[in-house]
């Protein structure tokens, strides 16, 4: 019998294996200098058709970008930006992305499968965006929103809603600014602006959160 029962479990664990299979990333397209370094290999020129596995960090330079095809998912490395793949994905019930922002910016495009889960998630050293189905623009304080609605929360449970062609960021103080329209084609490149808007409009409508320096900022995207 506990022969049996480990055949079983054994079988089970193969099984599962099988369905959730690692994939890669695909360059699609570049512009300019972008690189890529393998884990525990050295640094190389990136080139469209390269499939890039967990655990790859890519490296745009100055007035360079590069774009990324995760499953349905697609991926515009902005320039001078450092992103590393945590986690690929991909199973019959959905798929699942997780990327790391070192430095720059990333804009996302997430296309929802019927019938499929697909998590897709942005992490920075001090938030997290987690999406399902939506477009943003994100620099790991700053969010722009193209598609959907965002749920941005803090981890004291303040909670602001961030729709389509709005922005909002994270003060240096821990105060999440009002949503304020801005056109996606604009970009985050108009931070500055974008940021004296969002506080002109907050003036009479802030809320201060005190943060834990050590906590991160999740957001979740609807």
């Amino acid at each position: 019998m506990k022969k049996l029962i480990l055949a079983i479990t054994t079988l089970l664990i193969l099984s599962a294996a099988v369905q959730a299979a690692t994939v890669t990333a695909t360059v699609v397209e570049i512009a300019g200098k972008v690189e890529y370094q393998l884990p525990g290999k050295g640094w190389r020129p990136a080139k469209a058709g390269d499939a890039l596995p967990k655990g790859t960090i890519i490296s745009t330079g100055f007035k360079s970008t590069a774009v990324l095809k995760v499953g349905t998912s697609s991926i515009t490395v902005k320039p001078i930006t450092r992103l590393s793949l945590e986690d690929l994905i991909q199973s019959d019930s959905g798929s699942q992305t997780q990327l790391f922002l070192m430095a720059g910016r990333v804009k996302a495009e997430v296309t929802p499968q019927a019938g499929k889960k697909i998590e897709f998630q942005v992490k920075s050293a001090t938030a997290t965006a987690s999406v399902r189905g939506t477009g943003f623009e994100f620099d790991g304080i700053n969010l722009l929103v193209d598609k959907g609605t965002v749920q941005l929360r803090t981890p004291s449970g303040m909670i602001r809603y961030v729709g389509a062609g709005e922005f909002s960021y994270v003060s240096a103080n821990g105060s999440v600014s009002v949503p304020v329209a801005a056109s996606m084609e604009t970009g985050l490149d108009r931070i500055d602006e974008l940021v004296d808007q969002a506080d002109s409009d907050a003036s009479a409508l802030s809320q201060t959160v005190p943060l834990n320096p050590t906590a991160s900022l999740i957001f979740n995207f609807m």
